[in-house]
C-alpha cells in the first residue's frame, strides 16, 4: 500500500467550537476533580499558552493535518504539569523521530513544543 492508500483516520477539521457557558462547565468540572483529589487552588496547572509562531512552526510540517496535546510532567517546577503539543498527520500518525519525539532527541530538535507559560502564575488579569 503506497502512501496515496493509506486511510486518511483526521481531515483536520476535528474537535468543535463550543459556547462560552460549555467552556466555563468544563473547566469548572476540572477544578472539582482536582479540589475531590485534595488540592488546591493556585497549585495545579489550570492552563498553558502557546504562542502562534510555535504553533505555525508545527503546523508547518510536512503531511500535518493537526496537533496532539499529550499531558506530561516536569521534574523542576513547583506547579509541574505540562502540556507537550505534536503535529500529526491524515493517518493519525505523529509526526517525530519517534513516538512523541521526546527519547533519544537532541535539545531543540522542534519534533515537540512544550514550556510554554502556566496559569495560575500567567493568566488573564
Amino acid at each position: 500500500m503506497d502512501a496515496k492508500e493509506k486511510k486518511e483516520k483526521f481531515s483536520g477539521k476535528e474537535g468543535r467550537f463550543i459556547s462560552l457557558q460549555e467552556a466555563t462547565k468544563l473547566t469548572h468540572r476540572f477544578h472539582e476533580k482536582k479540589k475531590s483529589h485534595g488540592l488546591e487552588a493556585q497549585t495545579y496547572t489550570e492552563a498553558q499558552f502557546f504562542g502562534n509562531e510555535q504553533l505555525k512552526r508545527l503546523m508547518a510540517r510536512e503531511d500535518c493535518v493537526g496537533l496532539r496535546f499529550f499531558f506530561g510532567v516536569t521534574e523542576d517546577k513547583e506547579i509541574n504539569d505540562q502540556l507537550v503539543i505534536v503535529a500529526v498527520d491524515a493517518q493519525g500518525k505523529d509526526l517525530t523521530k519517534t513516538r512523541i519525539g521526546l527519547k533519544d532527541m537532541p535539545d531543540g530538535d522542534g519534533d515537540a513544543l512544550t514550556g510554554g507559560p502556566c496559569c495560575p502564575t500567567n493568566c488573564t488579569p
